[in-house]
């Protein structure tokens, strides 16, 4: 891999992470004193130790904090020294900025440096008993992940939310050890291609083999299909699995008439199901497999990388892998290693041709970073 430097301008420092938005009510506390701050008028209207519980409701047009007052807001709830702030009892480093949304409801906001943010994402997306040089590749790609994708929810006021809509984060529930060391070990690290931000899908497990990215007709070069000899490993349960759904589950899932059979119609170069062909007695249908998979439950039928056995009654899928299959495979990364692989040597793997790049952060005065 290359080494080269990227430039990024912008307060990009700090990141507006979407925790809670049109809850009807909020208890914020923290781990030891902090400050709750009404913007309105940049007033402290609190110090407090972090004990003491406060809930939040909307009120009279404003935040109502209770035994405290009602203000307009936004309130911030800032940690003194290194103290962690926490909403419904969930804490998190940075700041927590509470606002009363369009339709009276609750919106909080995360605003956290990047890397900090990073420490909540890593081990809530890889276990932290995967090994370090693991953890230091998805500290990267989830690095990259983030910075490309700040303009993802910025009509709603923040930059990324907290599921895996964009990443899962459990703040400060998520930190390790081990998951702090490999963020702080790839600090600024992210990957790129053709000068841009790389697109740094990842996913569970393949099950033997990745699949292609394809978005409206276009691909890309390091998200090709390949076969992975990592992910097969003792411990990992996804590799391979078993389903059985009734014809009756399907019919009401997919509101057909009678079935009587159901196959896969297309496959991609992967192996992976493309469509599903439905047979009822009065006719056939055609689904999108990502469709019967989303329908079914992401649980219950793990990946799109499986085969279909009618046996009268309903279909047995035999399956392998735990994802949508492009990228990064995280048992595969696990694998690859405990081999001895770096983390450089991860990433080449799974992202060829990409380089890996360091982001010099630019500070400016600005306002929010999604401005």
């Amino acid at each position: 891999m290359i080494m080269i430097l990227l430039p990024i301008t912008a307060n990009a420092f700090l990141l507006r992470v979407g925790l809670k938005n049109g809850v009807s009510g909020i208890v914020v506390s923290a781990t030891s004193y902090f400050d709750l701050i009404d913007m309105h008028t940049n007033q402290v209207i609190l110090t407090t130790y972090g004990w003491r519980n406060y809930k939040i409701d909307v009120e009279n047009g404003g935040l109502a904090v209770e035994g405290v007052g009602t203000f307009q807001g936004p309130i911030i709830l800032a940690p003194i020294s290194n103290a962690f702030g926490k909403v419904d009892n969930k804490a998190y480093r940075g700041k927590l900025e509470i606002s009363r949304t369009n339709n009276a409801r609750i919106m909080v906001v995360n605003i956290i440096d990047i890397e900090e943010y990073l420490y909540g994402v890593v081990g809530s997306e890889m276990s932290s008993s995967f090994p370090l040089e693991a953890l230091k590749a998805q500290a990267i790609i989830a690095r990259t992940f983030a910075l490309a994708g700040l303009k993802k929810h910025q009509d709603k006021g923040y930059n990324l939310c907290s599921t895996t809509c964009c990443q899962a984060y459990n703040g400060a529930l998520a930190e390790s050890l081990i998951i702090t060391t490999a963020v702080d070990q790839t600090q600024s690290l992210v990957l790129s291609y053709g000068g841009n931000l790389a697109k740094t899908y990842y996913h569970s497990c393949c099950g033997g083999k990745t699949a292609p990215f394809v978005w409206k007709g276009q691909g890309e070069p390091y998200l090709q299909s390949k076969s992975c000899p990592f992910c097969n490993h003792l411990r990992n349960s996804s590799y391979s699995w078993t389903q059985r759904i009734s014809f009756y589950e399907l019919q009401k899932a997919f509101g057909t008439d009678k079935i009587t059979s159901i196959s896969i119609n297309a496959q991609d170069e992967s192996g992976r199901a493309k469509t599903i062909l439905i047979c009822q007695v009065s006719g056939n249908t055609t689904i999108d497999a990502n469709k019967f998979r989303s329908t079914m439950g992401y649980t219950r039928v793990k990946s799109t990388l499986f085969t279909m056995d009618n046996d009268g009654q309903g279909v047995v899928l035999n399956g392998n892998g735990y994802g949508h299959g492009v990228g990064l495979c995280q048992w595969g990364a696990r694998g690859m290693a405990e081999a001895g692989y770096t983390f450089k040597e991860i990433l080449g793997f799974y992202y060829p041709g990409v380089c890996l790049q360091k982001i010099a952060f630019e500070k400016k005065m600005r306002g929010r970073q999604d401005e």
